[in-house]
């Protein structure tokens, strides 16, 4: 609340001052009284010690008329008493009708110290008086004789209630002054208190633009100064934090391996992108339990090995959706504060091997069938080598059989080494593909010239069909040719009847994005016995046969479609194939338009 500091010392200070006048005004009062009665009690002495002098000696009845006298000069109520206490003479009353004073605390001191003086009411004249009483000492006469002379004190009090206000207003004045003085100076503290308040307020809010700015070299000018600096360097440290939070955030969000933070109960608290297609779950899994939410048993179990080894852990899952995929997956601790060793949660990254693993799978499948292939044709040779050794080399007539056989399968293993190398030398980059402007129909041409002899001997044709406006096609002639010859002779090798033909014309292809982009298609169509629709998957890898019989009775090395595929891949074009069985097969080479 505004102000709040400020009324409370307001009301302090007026509880203080109300305090001081009170006290003050009490003292001074009290003061200035005593010295009033004490004045006025000297000089009623003085005056009784003239007027006893005045008394007669010898009188009548009663001395009430010299009383009375007296009391016209001097204003004060005289009474004449003797050493018994009887009132021999009074000012203002008959002293016969008077008791007696001898137990008046006045005359009792007087007739110990010769003087005595007391205030009390008087229920004579219905005022509070001031006695005072000396006793007199007659010469011949064996008792003392008292005077006693009175005045009212409301003359004294009228006077003491004069300067007691004349006290107050005096007081009042100065404590207006110094309150004011106090309260002006207690104004700029609280408004630089508030403003400190203010500040701070903008700063809870994250609101670090504001500054303090005091004139003042005092503590509370220092204390803003220093607020002032801390929010600074409190801002630039929070920005600072947010931009390395934000680029944690970005590496975590965008890196490729899924990552889940929990606690130690398995409940997750963080994950990133990757985690949601990986799993092919929804984001926002953040609170739930990763059994619950990736249904993997194995992480459980991972989590209670961690927490009873505080290690890290890593292992092997399979995932079956949403596709089958192996991971690797790596379970570490996580400590909050590592002094005290508490542990807080498990770290869990996700990493696809599928490939890899596929990888693997091809590798061996690739050794095994590079064994095989080249098994079969050493085994021919080494044969027909040993037979001819061994005395078959005097037949010419099988021997000229057994030499054919070895040369055919020498020049199998030839092409098989040559198809290998040129895989290789393409994967790691060694043959340049260099695109020129390539005549289509020329190149065709040239394709269909190598190969007619092969078509002509099984019957069949060898036919080209090129859309009107399409001439050129930018490519590398030699690998373009390669392509088309290794796809011409399939066709050749696996057609009985009819033949391959090659179209070209204009196609639009989709790309990821649905924006349709030109390109020119190049197709090589047979009509032979097709590919069953579960084999199409397949088609490219290395050693792939369909039929490995016919294909090696055929000469085929199972690596033209590879070749084909890595040559097409190098250009940046796309391969796709078409087939159905007992329906022939079309390989279509999509070639983008630069």
């Amino acid at each position: 609340m505004k102000h709040l500091l400020f009324k409370k010392v307001l009301f302090v200070y007026l509880i203080i001052a109300l305090l001081l006048l009170g006290s003050l005004e009490l003292f001074l009062s009290s003061e200035v009284k005593n010295n009033y009665i004490l004045n006025l009690r000297k000089s009623l002495v003085l005056q009784a010690r003239l007027i006893a002098d005045q008394i007669p000696a010898t009188f009548q009845n009663n001395l009430d008329s010299f009383c009375e006298r007296v009391k016209s000069q001097t204003g004060a109520r005289v009474t004449i008493i003797d050493g018994s206490g009887k009132v021999l003479g009074d000012s203002d009353e008959s002293s016969e009708k008077m008791e007696n004073h001898a137990n008046r605390p006045e005359i009792r001191d007087a007739e110990i110290s010769d003087t005595g003086s007391s205030i009390r009411f008087s229920k004579t004249i219905g005022k509070n008086l001031l006695y005072v009483a000396i006793a007199i000492n007659r010469d011949g006469d064996a008792d003392k004789v008292f005077l006693r002379l009175a005045l009212p004190l409301h003359d004294v009090e009228t006077a003491v209630d004069k300067i007691r206000i004349r006290i107050i207003l005096a007081s009042l004045a100065v404590l207006f002054l110094v309150m004011l003085i106090g309260l002006l100076q207690t104004r700029k503290i609280t408004r630089s208190l508030e403003d400190i308040a203010d500040f701070s307020k903008e700063v809870t809010k994250g609101h670090f633009q504001k500054r303090l700015f005091f004139k003042e070299r005092d503590e509370l000018g220092e204390l803003g100064n220093n607020i002032s600096n801390m929010a600074q360097e409190m801002s630039a440290r929070l920005k600072q934090s947010d931009e390395e939070k934000q680029k944690m955030e970005a590496v975590l969000w965008n890196m490729s391996d899924g990552l889940i933070l929990t606690d130690i109960k398995g409940t997750i608290i963080m994950s990133n992108e990757a985690v949601s297609k990986l799993f092919g779950v929804s984001t926002g899994i953040e609170g739930k339990t990763l059994l619950e939410t990736l249904r993997k048993a194995e992480l459980t179990e991972f989590i209670e090995q961690v927490q009873a080894s505080r290690e890290k852990i890593s292992g092997e899952i399979t995932l079956a959706y949403p596709r089958d995929m192996y991971l690797m997956v790596t379970a570490s601790p996580f400590y909050s504060d590592k002094a005290q060793g508490e542990l807080s949660g498990i770290v869990f990254t996700f990493h696809d091997i599928t490939r890899l693993r596929k990888l693997e799978e091809i590798r061996k499948d690739f050794v095994a069938n590079v064994s095989h292939e080249i098994k079969t044709p050493i085994t021919a040779i080494k044969g027909f080598a040993e037979t001819l050794l061994e005395g078959a080399l005097d037949d010419r007539e099988h021997a000229y059989k057994f030499l054919e056989t070895i040369k055919n399968n020498s020049e199998r293993l030839n092409s098989l080494v040559n198809d290998l190398l040129t895989l290789s030398r393409i994967e790691l980059g060694d043959i340049k593909i260099e695109k020129t402007d390539v005549n289509l129909n020329e190149l065709i041409d040239t394709v269909f010239a190598t190969l007619r002899g092969k078509a002509e001997s099984k019957g069949l044709f060898l036919k080209q069909q090129i859309s009107p406006g399409i001439t050129c096609v930018k490519a590398d002639r030699d690998r373009l040719i390669q392509i088309l010859l290794n796809l011409v002779d399939n066709g050749i090798k696996f057609t009985e009847k009819g033949g391959v033909t090659i179209k070209v014309e204009s196609e639009t292809e989709k790309t990821e994005q649905e924006e349709g982009k030109d390109c020119i298609s190049i197709s090589v169509e047979d009509t032979g016995m097709g590919i069953p629709r579960k084999h199409l998957s397949r088609l490219g890898e290395r050693f792939y046969r369909i039929d490995r019989a016919r294909s090696r009775e055929l000469g085929g090395t199972g690596l033209g479609l590879a070749i084909v595929k890595h040559i097409v891949k190098a250009h940046g074009w796309e391969m796709k194939i078409e087939s159905a069985e007992g329906q022939g097969t079309t390989v279509h080479i999509l070639c983008p338009l630069v």
